[in-house]
């Protein structure tokens, strides 16, 4: 059936069945050609997410929980899985919410949040500090933002900006041992922007989980290791 654009007309997904059984959610800042190499051995839809890809970006910024909101009007009722990669995946756990999915599939997704044992101390905090007390003003620090922030972050526009924020910010700790689904979280041992230690730590606040570490693997693994993947969204 190819790429079409969904009654909201703001989303374009690619969709292969008339009533697809899987929802391929895809990471920030890439789109639903992440998953070519999966997509077609399922009945399946893949969405570019509003912001990426080639979908029109909404004009404010919206957290994963808002995007799950969004997003669960125009997912397909016959969808039983969702498979969710880092960002899509937080925007699974939130749809979990909302409609109870036969399983949902999370790759590379960071659940909970990494926690500092250190406190350090940085220009940027040094800013953040001047700019709650008035020192310096908003522009100044969103100079600094763009200065010691993220590639991502750096490479974002302002709704984009403000949205990944929110993202970082996302606490599913409370949502984590709610989930009713089956859940099969993926992790890449050579990951550095979501360790391994993320999913260990999800698999034991998951109520029915099962958790896969696909050996030198990084983030982006959805096409490397595409076979591993699809074996375990089938079991």
């Amino acid at each position: 059936m190819g790429y079409k654009v969904l009654d909201d007309n703001l989303t374009l997904a690619n969709i292969n069945s008339d009533k697809p059984k899987v929802c391929f959610l895809h990471g920030w800042g890439r789109s639903s050609k992440d998953f070519m190499n999966i997509e077609n051995e399922f009945e399946s839809i893949s969405l570019d997410i509003p912001g990426f890809g080639k979908s029109v970006p909404f004009p404010q910024s919206l957290s994963p929980k808002k995007y799950a909101e969004y997003l669960a009007d125009i997912i397909p009722s016959s969808v039983e899985v969702l498979v969710g990669h880092s960002f899509g995946g937080r925007i699974a756990v939130h749809l979990s919410q909302i409609k109870n999915y036969k399983k949902i599939v999370l790759i590379g997704t960071p659940l909970v949040r990494k926690q500092n044992t250190k406190k350090s101390f940085s220009a940027f905090n040094l800013y953040k500090l001047m700019n709650k007390y008035k020192l310096v003003g908003n522009e100044k620090l969103d100079q600094m933002k763009n200065k010691y922030g993220s590639e991502d972050y750096r490479n974002a526009n302002k709704v984009l900006k403000d949205t990944l924020v929110m993202a970082v910010n996302d606490d599913l700790s409370e949502i984590l041992p709610q989930i009713s689904s089956k859940v099969e979280l993926i992790y890449g041992q050579e990951d550095l922007v979501v360790p391994v230690k993320v999913g260990i730590d999800s698999s034991i606040i998951i109520p029915d989980s099962q958790l896969t570490i696909i050996p030198d693997e990084g983030h982006n693994m959805l096409r490397s290791s595409a076979e591993k993947i699809i074996e375990i969204i089938k079991r």
